[in-house]
């Protein structure tokens, strides 16, 4: 059988027992805590201890920094020398000396410090002292009297070049910069010599500068601007009345193109009509020939450079045409002819045979004359050839042309008289005209009785005598040399009868 259950209620006796004993383990809880957390706390130290103890180490690694000093430039166009060192941090280092600008610099908290000081030409020494310490260091200097660098620049515009050459301190380094960016550097050798070269440049406007540095710092430089031109360069010209071609020859860019025209901008065409260009070749020379304007004296000549659309320039080149050579013969008397004409003044016209030999006079020398308004030359006709003479016109030994002349056939009749329609004004040495050139025409071949003359351009044929029938007169002759002769024998016949009387 069970008994049913009752709770049971402690004394009171019992209950304050163990309220005391839940107490006293409480306590020695909270005691133990505290003693916990207050061993925690001693052994993490605060951060502004923590801070006080860096400085104060620092300090004390800085307070045993030693006096130091050393150059680290000079700039000598400026007399200014640039020294640093080490120094007790906070340090007040003094920096004096003879012909030196007196300063001071403060060393950092790294004991580090540094100052500019103005330094006049020459050996110099600077005393350097610690205020802190009182202990000075001297540190030699040398300031020089700064030569700026040298260049001289060829500058081939065609090939797009610059070549430099120049002079410089021994052992500077050059940085070389074009329109302000740099695009290359050198040293100066011993010699003080230093070059570069630079290649393939626009055609633009290049400011070329040189700067020099050694000692630590810039010292000096030198610049100047040079001007890529495209534009091509006529540099030689002449005309030629052998070819009937005027030639120039120049130089511009490899690849641009060179259009040709006279001044009143009509182009210079070919044979079929085409204008006449040409491509520069890669060695930047061209040559080209034109022909010769009709009627020209002095040709002008425009070239124009273009680099594909692009026109680069022009320029113009003016070229002196020689006259043209002209010549005709006339018969004079005595048996001798005269050739004459026009041709370029200060030429020398001499005359050859059909294979270009030269003609020569009786004593051997070359028949040729020098041409002045208008030039002849009269020669027996017995040292020409039988039927033609070459004139040929020569201009400081250049061939400028040449006239094929017929001539009248040996033996050469005497000058029967002066045909009524030859022009009375007509004189050996002298010619129909001023004489001055083109504008005048070329001299025509001039007829006297019995001489026909013709230019290169004239109808070929034999020359032949067109004075008056001469059979009549060689018969009167005959009969009068007959009786003369008739009369001489009587007169000796009677002579000798009256002798013999006698």
């Amino acid at each position: 059988m069970h008994l049913p259950f009752r709770p049971t209620t402690p004394s009171r006796s019992q209950s304050r027992s163990r309220s005391r004993s839940l107490l006293a383990t409480l306590s020695v809880a909270v005691l133990a805590c505290a003693n916990l957390t207050l061993t925690s706390v001693a052994f993490v130290p605060t951060a502004g201890a923590a801070s006080a103890s860096a400085h104060a180490a620092t300090t004390a690694a800085a307070s045993d920094t030693e006096l130091t000093a050393e150059v680290r430039s000079i700039d000598h166009g400026r007399g200014i020398v640039t020294l640093a060192g080490s120094a007790p941090a906070g340090d007040v280092v003094d920096i004096d000396g003879q012909d030196v600008e007196a300063t001071s610099a403060e060393a950092d908290d790294a004991g580090v410090w540094s100052a500019a000081v103005r330094v006049r030409i020459g050996d110099r020494l600077l005393h350097v002292t610690s205020r802190a310490t009182g202990r000075t260091i001297d540190v030699p200097v040398t300031v020089l009297v700064l030569m700026p660098p040298e260049m001289v620049v060829t500058v081939d515009r065609f090939a797009r070049t610059l070549d430099i050459v120049g002079t410089g301190h021994p052992g500077a380094h050059l940085v070389i910069k074009d329109n302000g960016t740099t695009v290359g550097e050198t040293d100066v050798d011993g010699d003080r010599q230093w070059a570069f070269a630079m290649r393939d440049l626009s055609y633009d406007d290049h400011h070329i500068e040189a700067w020099q540095y050694f000692d630590g710092t810039h010292n000096g430089g030198v610049d100047e601007v040079f001007r890529i031109e495209g534009t091509a360069a006529v540099t030689g010209s002449s005309a030629s009345r052998a070819s009937e071609r005027i030639t120039l020859v120049g130089r511009a860019a490899a690849g641009t193109t060179l259009r040709f025209a006279d001044d009143e901008g009509r182009p210079f065409v070919d044979r079929d009509g085409s204008p006449i260009t040409l491509t520069t070749p890669g060695d930047t020379h061209w040559t080209v020939d034109l022909p010769i304007p009709e009627d020209a004296r002095f040709a002008r000549v425009v070239v124009t450079t273009a680099d594909g659309d692009t026109v680069l320039g022009s320029t113009t080149a003016s070229v002196i045409v020689p006259i043209a050579l002209s010549a005709a013969v006339q018969q004079v008397d005595g048996g001798s002819v005269r050739l004459f004409g026009r041709g370029e003044i200060g030429a020398t016209v001499s005359l050859e045979d059909e294979r270009g030999r030269p003609l020569r006079d009786a004593d051997a020398e070359p028949i040729s004359t020098t041409v002045g308004r208008a030039w002849e030359i009269v020669v027996p006709r017995a040292v020409l050839p039988a039927d033609t003479v070459v004139v040929r016109q020569r201009i400081d030994g250049a061939d400028q042309g040449r006239v094929r002349l017929r001539l009248p056939e040996l033996p050469v009749r005497p000058d029967p008289g002066t045909d009524p329609g030859t022009d009375p004004g007509t004189v050996p040495g002298t010619v129909p005209g001023d004489g001055h050139g083109p504008a005048d025409g070329p001299t025509p071949a001039v007829s006297r009785p019995g001489v026909a003359a013709s230019t290169g351009g004239s109808t070929p044929g034999h020359l032949a005598f067109t004075g008056a029938d001469p059979v009549g007169a060689l018969g009167a002759a005959g009969v009068l040399l007959a009786t003369g002769l008739g009369a001489t024998g009587v007169a000796r016949l009677l002579r000798t009868r009256r002798d013999r009387r006698n």
